[in-house]
């Protein structure tokens, strides 16, 4: 597995990044051993990076993993905008994965400049304590253009976790090329770059060749992150990041999977759902949530949100 330098942040990770939302609660809901599985089994086979959130509730999965794979690169992320919540954020990441030093921790889904300066103090105290040691480099991640111009303007932001794919599916302020000219521009000034969602939330699995080869093919980043359910999806996807002939065959046999947002038939249309879908592909019709699929990217974060667990993806 191809391992490189993640911009300036002094980290070394292999090119795939292990996803773990797609093992959550908010999505797939498998238990913590059968997630460390899949961890200690992509180890196994060269992946040195993987990705959670405080939201994702994958902690354990992780926590059990490092047991036989200590060599992961850990990035996490939080929603925080002060000294108190990032303090409270990484300490429950230090008690979950069962470590005292977190590789990258980044405030999660950030929009623009305005958002950044009003989260400042959290960037700050996170920038101390990568300064004492406790954290290797600070990011932040987004689905948006205008962030990923903004960051550079905050020097102690050394990494930049933004969705990017081939068709731009999920960007919420522009196209793929702006995301790319924004990307460019941050790398320029040494930021390290770490996609998300090549695979467009899983709208661009039955394209997943085309898809994937944008993702690997562009100068501007150094690692992919990609969620994963089996041991089939890890050897498919390493076989096409490692350039493998039978890498076509391996995905062909997965492209034909499709996932879905279901919702239980006792959801009481209260909303909340929808106030938090960043997509805007959830309605209340008739007192209950309605999904549009091709809005929808599947990241399950309604899930979270719906206080009597009636929706999910599967």
């Amino acid at each position: 597995m191809q391992m490189n330098s993640l911009g300036r942040s002094g980290l070394t990770v292999s090119k795939m990044c292990f996803g773990t939302l797609t093992m959550s609660p908010l999505q797939r809901n498998m238990s913590p051993e059968a997630g460390a599985h899949l961890l200690i089994y992509a180890y196994e086979r060269g992946v040195r990076f993987l990705d959670t959130a405080d939201l994702y509730g994958t902690y354990p999965h992780i926590a059990l993993a490092l047991k036989d794979a200590p060599g992961y690169v850990i990035s996490t992320k939080a929603y925080c905008y002060d000294r108190q919540t990032a303090q409270a954020a990484l300490e429950r990441a230090f008690r979950g994965v069962g470590r005292d030093y977190i590789d990258l921790f980044m405030l999660h889904e950030q929009e623009s400049l305005y958002t950044l300066r009003g989260h400042e103090e959290a960037l700050e105290y996170l920038s101390e304590q990568k300064a004492k040691g406790h954290i290797g480099a600070v990011g932040v991640s987004t689905h948006f253009v205008a962030c990923v111009r903004a960051a550079p303007k905050f020097p102690m932001i050394d990494v930049i976790h933004p969705l990017i794919n081939a068709e731009g599916i999920g960007i919420q302020d522009g196209t793929r090329e702006d995301m790319e000219a924004a990307i460019a521009g941050a790398r320029a000034r040494g930021i390290g770059i770490f996609a998300m969602k090549p695979l467009g939330g899983g709208h661009l699995i039955s394209g997943s060749r085309a898809a994937l080869e944008y993702a690997l093919g562009s100068p501007l980043l150094d690692a992919v992150a990609i969620g994963m359910q089996s041991f089939d999806e890890i050897d498919a996807n390493i076989a096409m990041f490692e350039g493998d002939p039978e890498a076509l065959g391996k995905l062909e046999r997965l492209r034909h999977r499709e996932r879905r947002v279901m919702v239980h038939d006792w959801c009481e249309g209260c909303g909340r759902c929808k106030a938090r879908c960043r997509q805007n592909a959830i309605d209340i019709v008739d007192g209950r949530a309605r999904v549009d699929s091709e809005r929808c990217v599947f990241c399950g974060y309604c899930a979270r949100a719906c206080p009597q667990f009636c929706i999910k993806v599967v």
